[in-house]
């Protein structure tokens, strides 16, 4: 008898952590492998000087929609400390 209930009870624990890893599988849609990280280089150019500056940074694509944003982190003219993903294209003027 007591055989029996250890036996059931470890069937019943088997069981349920089977359903608990395969409950927690996401949706298709899910955002789970969304964004990906990359390490690259690109080139800024300061038109008041006419130099070009050539820069590493940390990339953040986005495979949803295809944007990808430039990791950006400085201290600007107030003294302010900034830490943000920057948009990569540049807006055309008309």
């Amino acid at each position: 008898m007591r055989l029996n209930l250890l036996l059931a009870i470890t069937l019943l624990t088997i069981l349920l952590t089977g359903y608990a890893v395969y409950a927690e599988t996401p949706a298709p849609d899910s955002e789970i492998g969304r964004y990906q990280l990359f390490q690259g280089s690109y080139t800024s150019i300061d038109l008041k000087k006419q130099q070009t500056s050539m820069h590493t940074s940390i990339f953040l694509l986005d495979t949803k929609t295809g944007k990808v944003k430039r990791y950006l982190n400085k201290i600007d003219e107030a003294g302010k400390y900034i830490e943000t993903w920057a948009p990569t294209e540049v807006a055309a003027e008309k």
